[in-house]
């Protein structure tokens, strides 16, 4: 994991905000490189992002399956069913 990550990830677990002072020298101590030292105390979010080589967008999506209900003659799960739903006995 990156610097920049786990010191991003120590801010986040620390619920007290930090004078100006304190995250200069937060970030100082962190060992980031030249840029995202930059980018952390002007606080550019898209600065970073480019320093650690982001992506510009990110989504997620969900598709549904083509065909997901059964079919006509498809086997149902459970044993031998009459259309009523009642389980039909067999006799041997």
């Amino acid at each position: 994991m990156s610097n920049v990550v786990q010191f991003l990830e120590a801010l986040a677990r620390n619920p007290k905000p930090l004078s100006a002072e304190d995250f200069a020298a937060a970030v100082a101590k962190a060992g980031v490189d030249s840029a995202a030292y930059k980018a952390l105390m002007e606080r550019n979010a898209e600065a970073l992002n480019q320093a650690l080589g982001g992506r510009l967008a990110m989504m997620c999506m969900i598709v549904p399956a083509e065909n997901d209900e059964p079919q006509e003659g498809d086997e149902q799960e459970g044993g031998d069913e009459t259309p009523e739903g009642e389980v039909s006995s067999q006799a041997a």
